[in-house]
């Protein structure tokens, strides 16, 4: 999923066609230490913010940028309450069957369910490597390792992602310049 940079208007690319959606997004502004197109260096690795999406909640909203790392590999990097997450997509086995039997406190193993809630897609820039749909509600578990370790479980539709990553120090993000 595209956003034209001229009419910001949604375009998902398919293997050999183009289909553009129609729907657009105009994010307001926001203090950020991410720019799309401008590398960043954690933990002595480079990434390129290619992409972000913005989820509102109760209180707020937060942010997940679509990152590009060495080797093309693909990362989400969270940004919440000035609380940063980079995770990569994973296949673990979860320790529960249904995400609707987590309960906040509880522990599944050896992860600790810190966090459930949802957000409702408010808008994108930039290129996802899937395609969202604005208004629509994103729900997820926070599951704690340890360690700064943290799982996310992401459930729409019957489906669930996982994602297995670290907190981040802000302050340890570095920008490149060019």
């Amino acid at each position: 999923m595209v956003e034209c940079p001229s009419c910001k208007s949604s375009i998902v690319l398919h293997d050999n066609s183009v289909e553009a959606i129609g729907e657009f997004s105009e994010l307001s502004p926001e203090p950020s230490l991410l720019k799309l197109h401008e590398p960043i260096i954690i933990d002595s690795k480079t990434y390129l913010p290619l992409g972000k999406i913005r989820y509102a909640y109760g209180r707020g909203f937060w942010e997940e940028w679509f990152l590009k790392g060495e080797g093309n590999r693909e990362f989400w990097l969270s940004v919440d309450e000035g609380d940063f997450v980079l995770e990569k997509k994973t296949t673990i086995p979860l320790p529960f069957k249904s995400p609707h039997v987590v309960k906040v406190g509880k522990r599944y193993g050896e992860y600790l369910a810190t966090e459930i809630g949802e957000g409702r897609c408010v808008g994108f820039e930039g290129e996802l490597p899937l395609s969202i749909e604005v208004g629509k509600v994103h729900s997820y578990i926070h599951l704690s390792q340890g360690g700064g370790r943290l799982i996310t479980v992401e459930f729409s539709d019957g489906v669930d992602e996982i994602f297995k990553g670290e907190w981040i120090d802000p302050l340890e993000i570095k920008r490149v310049y060019p």
